[in-house]
């Protein structure tokens, strides 16, 4: 019969057993996404300054020093009964004073290469025709030898590029028995200019 009240419960207790043994590796998982780039950082300190480096070689500087000449004849020069250096009578121009007319040479005041260029006139009647040399010093450089006597007036010339050392001197030798001829029309020249130096 029941009389509405409860009835005490019995509590029970089951032990433990022993821990079993542990399972096989299971397989690698598949990679997963990549996670969210993260916030930049702050920018760190500023370095040191680094040492001073080395002062590089002084560079070259253009030239600035101007060489010009051009002479000329103004009247008859030769036969001679040897070579001889043709002097020169009239200037066009002289730019730093190089050329000397007496002696019709002209000393190299700085190394570099020069363009030289020399006109001969001839006439006929004034004997042979001129044959003249181009000098560096003692060397010959460049002949120029008039020597037809068909025409009876003519001209002839030669032009070089030459390397001159500073020192060095330019001058005409005429051939003995030839004859540079000229007259107030200054046919005859000689003409130089430095084209850069080394």
């Amino acid at each position: 019969m029941c009389t509405g009240e409860s009835l005490p419960t019995a509590s029970l207790t089951i032990p433990l057993g022993p821990n079993g043994q542990n399972g096989e590796k299971g397989e690698k998982g598949i990679k997963g996404d990549f996670g969210a780039g993260g916030y930049p950082g702050f920018p760190g300190e500023r370095g040191s300054s680094g040492s001073k480096g080395e002062k590089g070689e002084t560079g070259s500087t253009p030239s600035l020093q101007k060489v010009i000449f051009s002479v000329a004849r103004t009247s008859n020069f030769g036969p001679a009964s040897n070579d001889v250096a043709v002097p020169f009578q009239h200037t066009f121009t002289n730019i730093g004073g190089h050329f000397n007319l007496g002696t019709g040479r002209f000393t190299c005041p700085v190394s570099g290469y020069y363009h030289i260029n020399i006109n001969v006139h001839k006439r006929r009647d004034t004997g042979p025709g001129p044959f003249v040399v181009l000098k560096k010093n003692t060397a010959d450089v460049v002949h120029i030898d008039e020597c037809c006597e068909s025409d009876p007036y003519d001209t002839a010339s030669n032009t070089v590029i030459i390397h001159l050392n500073r020192g060095d001197e330019l001058w005409l030798k005429l051939v003995a028995g030839r004859t540079f001829s000229a007259t107030s029309g200054k046919q005859s020249t000689f003409n130089g200019f430095l084209l850069y130096e080394d």
